[in-house]
């Protein structure tokens, strides 16, 4: 089913409650921007427990679509300048531009989740839990913690630290991915990257929010 079918019946109060919180997680499934676990932990930290609490819910899926909505405007404005680009001869995207194509962050409230992401994958991790980043390199948690401490805040240090290690885990994945693959190597990189794609949305002079 698609988003917009799930989003009816989480919203259905005809429904049985649990079918309900059963279609916001296919909502999660069809548009997840920081991961499913994450966002549906966010969810639940800005709009409540809605596992109990209908009008939780209904902000809880208010949340997601607006966020969504965001993500779709955003997709359609960067198809149709890429359109326009391709018209008139560039036919690859620039170096510098971001593709919306799979949403990363959570438009609309991009450095609150981002923060809240870090927050959350590090106590996981240091619960042993398995998360989508426990392979993640020990210097890039570190900065992570760092981050989430000081609310997002990074120092000179800290950025020039941040950009260093997104080229080297950038190089890991390119040497340790495709034709022979070393699967250890690749997912520490893809996983550390991921953590400082985090870092970036989660600092207030890095990415720019994504509100439209």
């Amino acid at each position: 089913m698609s988003f917009g079918t799930y989003a009816r019946k989480t919203r259905d109060p005809s429904l049985p409650y649990g079918s309900r919180i059963n279609a916001l997680a296919g909502c999660v499934q069809r548009y997840q921007p920081v991961g499913y676990q994450v966002t549906f932990a966010y969810l639940e930290h800005v709009a409540g427990n809605f596992r109990r609490d209908e009008a939780a819910l209904l902000r809880a899926m208010g949340m997601l679509s607006s966020s969504r909505d965001i993500w779709l405007l955003e997709l359609g404005d960067y198809a149709r300048r890429r359109a326009e680009e391709k018209r008139e001869g560039q036919r690859n995207p620039r170096a510098t531009e971001l593709n919306p194509t799979s949403s990363t962050c959570w438009y609309g409230d991009q450095r609150n989740a981002a923060t809240f992401a870090l927050g959350y994958l590090l106590r996981r991790i240091a619960k042993g839990r398995t998360v989508r980043t426990d392979a993640a390199g020990t210097e890039v948690l570190s900065l992570a913690s760092g981050c989430v401490e000081n609310g997002g805040r990074l120092g000179q240090a800290e950025r020039e630290r941040l950009d260093h290690l997104w080229l080297q885990f950038e190089r890991q994945r390119a040497v340790a991915g495709w034709p022979d693959i070393d699967w250890p190597s690749w997912r520490k990189a893809h996983d550390s990257l991921w953590i400082l794609h985090l870092i970036k949305c989660a600092s207030p002079s890095g990415t720019a929010d994504r509100t439209g």
